[in-house]
């Protein structure tokens, strides 16, 4: 029998707990036993729709520093498993058992095998060739569409790189949901690996394959899923969050409150430079010329690559969730508009719903 989400039930072998915060990369603050305990996080990904505060938790007891690591987050009633070291001995363990489609014909399998300066996952050989294969575990997901990655790698695409140099590659992006029904790689967040990945499609083998999971949360068989790789350039809108360390007030007695602050901008060439221009020291001048907002500090961007998303469709949706309009002048046009919060955004559900299906909607 196949998990079925519809039943929200989660085996009773792994400790559940609640996401309280992600201190780091490596380390969360959960709720477990109405106790506030740190837990290892082995995943370095953002992981940012995922690991929301108040989410649902499966533990794996482990012999460290800390008593347990996040084996899965509860997204939308499924598990979705984010130790990308233990999705790595998964996949072994299905490949010995020949449960990988496409790659069922072989006598042996060797592991990290070293391809000049570089470590693949597995070396797959049978008498008649060699198959280099490097798995990318994909955790980010919207509606019924996967994607990779959920956040800038390098090492992701030299991985590409080196695959299609050896002239024996297979990339294989394992999609740790079984609800999932196509593929893309994340070119919103990652276009370099987008870039990479189109330029070299037809110098490597790539697959991605959906786990099916029992009622015990065993990967009982993988199914394939088509791999869309689309035409598009880096043109469109973007977030960036801002947040305020406390209140300001002007000469005329106008509040600026302490808190987030949401500024969304488009651009007529590349997004991404057009970002990485702001960012620069008093690049958000460009922006906000108003000494108001010199305080600032912007924690975030998210790109959104599109040539037909308006700013006007952008502030209709933040308008329904609470965010109040902060008018100034710019440079570039009469009057713009800031929405401000008094909690994080990106801390918020609703908010990787609008990021998400911006991103993402097109596909379903």
């Amino acid at each position: 029998m196949f998990f079925n989400p519809a039943m929200n039930k989660f085996p009773g072998i792994f400790p559940k707990a609640k996401l309280v915060k992600r201190i780091n990369r490596f380390v969360a603050e959960v709720i477990l036993d109405d106790k506030k305990i740190n837990v290892y996080v082995p995943n370095t990904g953002r992981l940012s729709e995922l690991a929301l505060p108040g989410a649902e938790l499966l533990l794996s007891p482990i012999n460290a520093k800390y008593k347990y690591k996040i084996l899965y987050i509860i997204n939308r009633s499924f598990p979705v498993m984010i130790d990308s070291t233990y999705s790595n001995r998964l996949f072994h363990e299905l490949l010995k058992k020949k449960k990988v489609p496409s790659l069922d014909r072989y006598s042996s399998i060797k592991t990290e095998p070293v391809y000049g300066s570089h470590r693949f996952d597995f070396l797959l050989t049978s008498e008649k060739k060699q198959s280099y294969i490097e798995l990318k575990s994909c955790t980010l997901f919207y509606n019924t569409t996967g994607a990779f990655p959920d956040a800038v790698s390098t090492r992701a695409s030299e991985h590409v790189k080196a695959l299609a140099e050896s002239g024996k590659g297979k990339l294989v992006f394992f999609v740790l949901r079984s609800d999932i029904e196509r593929f893309l790689p994340n070119y919103h967040t990652d276009f370099t690996f987008y870039e990479t990945l189109k330029y070299y499609k037809n110098m490597i083998d790539i697959h991605a394959l959906t786990v099916q999971y029992d009622d015990e949360l065993n990967i009982q068989s993988l199914k394939e899923i088509p791999v869309i790789i689309p035409e598009v350039i880096p043109y469109g809108i973007f977030f960036l969050i801002l947040f305020n360390p406390a209140d300001i007030i002007n000469d005329d007695g106008e509040i600026l409150e302490q808190g987030y602050y949401i500024y969304c901008g488009n651009s007529a060439g590349n997004i991404f430079k057009s970002i990485a221009s702001i960012r620069k020291k008093n690049g958000i001048r460009s922006i906000l010329p108003d000494t108001r907002f010199s305080g600032m500090k912007i924690i975030s961007d998210l790109p959104i690559v599109s040539t037909s998303i308006t700013l006007d469709e952008i502030n209709n949706k933040l308008e329904n969730h609470g965010g109040s309009d902060i008018l100034f002048e710019n440079n570039n046009s009469s009057c713009n508009r800031l929405k401000y919060y008094r909690t994080n955004p990106a801390e918020q559900s609703w908010f990787w719903d609008i990021i998400l299906e911006l991103r993402f909607g097109e596909y379903m």
